[in-house]
């Protein structure tokens, strides 16, 4: 019987020698520092968006729990913990805290063989990729652990715009017009007011700008909106509606340009829309110099091209020589396309005529007058006796013959003019105007005169 107790006494002894033994040796064994791991909720996130940021601390020992476990997290420059910052998990009982740039947890307790996570808010403040790194993670029985590192790239609407018309415009014309369509070809929605602006070019006058649920305006060219873009979609399109006038030129370009939405990138808001501009009215002169003896005829052909819609179409001359007229058969065109005209010029044969004589008496009235004056003196002198009435009629008559021989001019000669056409070489301009809306073409004609 005192054998078997003896023998029982030494199970016990051995058994808690063995225990101590065991639990000695495990104090002794380096225990594993805790891991971290960090992530964004998205690869990408837009400027003055927020993304979440989870971080998850374990213990990766199977018997041990670890205590003081500490980390800290400085954000890079494109980021900042996010106001409110939707922060949510714990690692109990540690402390997490923190600042515009910064978070950091303290003094938590992680169970062997288990994690904790929590998560915060962030703020994208700067374009870019963001790479964020945290601080080695420590504990008191694990000692100092490794880093976690994440990103993120900061990205930003990107606004384009396009700029187009149907065919060509024709000068003149009323309601010709543009069509602009604002799209945001980013990968995030817009934040901000987007703005449009159109500059016509010369010679095109906008009459009314509008699209809906923008707000527009003539002057300046350009239209406004507040709302969302979104990530590859186009707003409504504006219509830009434009009289074109007779001084557009030929090749004319539309510049539109957009802008706002919360972009970085403006190398592409700009559109240009060229556009063709036909005359309404054209006219060439088939032959443009002709020769023509005075007294004579000649014509050339009009080539006339009318895309209708303005009236019929008249013509007239300008810069003809004196005594030349022009004429037109057809008088006027009405019909659209292309008409011949044949332009007549009349001129007028030259000739050499007299002209009347100088206002005045003629040499021999003015002899026969003085004959007269001095018949009457002599009878006048023949019936007084005084000798100084005689003289002094003697001296009137010769003064009165010498008068009349003044009044005669023998070499006075009645002067020659020439009528008709002169010679020469006249640069003609021929002008059609329509009957309404001002529109005209013009064609030289050389015109020599023989």
């Amino acid at each position: 019987m005192s054998v078997i107790y003896k023998s029982h006494s030494f199970s016990r002894w051995f058994f808690a020698t063995l225990v101590f033994l065991l639990m000695f040796a495990a104090a002794g064994v380096a225990q594993s520092p805790p891991t971290i791991a960090k992530s964004f909720s998205s690869a990408t996130v837009g400027l003055n968006l927020s993304t979440t940021l989870t971080f998850t601390i374990t213990n990766p020992n199977p018997a041990t729990d670890l205590t003081g476990v500490s980390f800290n997290d400085n954000m890079p420059a494109g980021l900042i913990i996010a106001n409110p910052d939707s922060l949510t998990g714990t690692c109990d009982p540690g402390v997490i805290t923190t600042a515009p740039n910064n978070i950091n947890l303290v003094d938590a307790v992680i169970l062997a063989n288990s994690s904790c996570t929590f998560s915060i808010d962030v703020l994208a403040v700067a374009t870019g990729d963001q790479v964020n790194t945290t601080d080695p993670v420590t504990s008191i029985e694990g000692g100092t652990g490794g880093t976690a590192t994440a990103s993120v790239t900061v990205i930003t609407p990107d606004l384009t715009i396009t700029s187009t018309h149907t065919g060509n415009f024709t000068r003149p014309q009323t309601g010709a017009t543009y069509t602009l369509t604002v799209t945001n070809s980013g990968a995030v929605d817009t934040i901000a007011l987007i703005t449009v602006a159109d500059t016509l070019p010369t010679g095109l006058t906008a009459t009314a700008i509008d699209g809906l649920n923008w707000i527009c305006t003539l002057s300046p060219l350009g239209c406004t909106r507040g709302d969302t873009l979104f990530a590859g979609t186009s707003f409504e399109p504006i219509t830009i509606t434009v009289n074109v006038g007779n001084n557009a030129a030929s090749s004319v370009t539309n510049t539109a340009t957009v802008s706002g939405g919360g972009e970085t990138d403006t190398s592409n808001d700009t559109a240009s829309d060229p556009t063709q501009v036909d005359a309404v009215l054209q006219m060439a002169a088939q032959t443009p110099s002709v020769t023509v003896a005075a007294g004579s005829t000649t014509s050339t052909l009009l080539n006339v091209n009318y895309s209708g819609g303005l009236g019929a179409i008249t013509f007239a001359c300008s810069g003809l020589p004196a005594a030349t007229t022009c004429g037109f058969n057809p008088p006027s065109v009405s019909a659209t396309g292309a008409t011949p005209v044949t332009l007549t010029f009349t001129t007028t044969a030259r000739a050499a005529v007299v002209q009347p004589p100088p206002a005045g008496m003629p040499p021999q009235f003015t002899l026969l007058l003085g004959f007269i004056g001095l018949a009457g003196m002599v009878f006048a002198l023949m019936r007084t006796r005084n000798p100084g009435m005689r003289l002094a009629t003697g001296f009137a008559a010769m003064a009165l013959l010498i008068m009349a021989g003044c009044g005669s001019d023998s070499k006075k000669t009645a002067p020659v003019a020439f009528i008709g056409t002169p010679a020469g070489t006249s640069a003609v301009t021929v002008t059609a105007t329509s009957a309404s809306g001002g529109a005209t073409a013009t064609s030289t004609v050389n015109l020599t005169v023989q």
